[in-house]
């Protein structure tokens, strides 16, 4: 694997613990605050757009999704491996997070076009459910299909990043290791989505 592949892959080998939070932080931050002023909220691995969202909201959404996946990240690395550094897992996560700034400018060029076709297929819906396909054009598949290739590969990639975090941070390796990162992932995500429900 070329050291430039490999930093788009898996940094986590040559940058981790406070150094990775450090550059992860500020990527986050910048993600945060440009996606706030295109209305777009990041939690968790869940993108989404939220017209008139306030700055303190989103910053808190992100913070309260990096919080939850380093937390049980962690507390299943305390209880799988001998030595873990709080750190560790704390850096590389929040680094694992930096393809959510390429969603950035795929929302600008796609997020209104997105809105008003979601807005004019649940009116479609609302007046006749077997019609949907009817409010579509050729443009709009071609828009939600771009989109979500797009939007696909980033997710892949944040998570294939987030697997070597946890990997990098605990030394496990093979079905163990995957396994026990499906689970953090699945946990993490539901409580994601529990304490959101419940604050906002």
């Amino acid at each position: 694997m070329s050291k430039t592949l490999k930093w788009v892959y898996n940094p986590f080998e040559k940058v981790a613990g406070w150094q990775a939070f450090g550059i992860g932080i500020l990527i986050l931050g910048i993600t945060t605050v440009l996606g706030y002023f295109n209305n777009t909220v990041f939690f968790g691995i869940s993108i989404k757009q939220v017209p008139d969202i306030t700055c303190c909201k989103a910053v808190s959404l992100q913070a309260v999704g990096l919080a939850i996946t380093v937390a049980v990240m962690y507390l299943v690395a305390l209880l799988s491996v001998k030595h873990v550094r709080f750190q560790d897992i704390l850096g590389t996560v929040t680094l694992a997070k930096y393809p959510l700034l390429l969603t950035i400018p795929l929302f600008w060029a796609f997020g209104d076009n997105i809105m008003e076709i979601t807005d004019r297929v649940l009116l479609a819906i609302q007046d006749n459910p077997y019609n949907i396909a009817d409010a579509l054009t050729v443009s709009d598949y071609a828009v939600l299909t771009i989109f979500s290739l797009l939007s696909f590969v980033v997710l892949v990639w944040t998570i294939a990043l987030l697997f070597n975090a946890f990997k990098v941070s605990t030394n496990m390796k093979g079905i163990k290791c995957g396994l026990m990162f499906t689970a953090i992932i699945l946990v993490a995500e539901i409580l994601i989505n529990v304490v959101i429900s419940t604050i906002y």
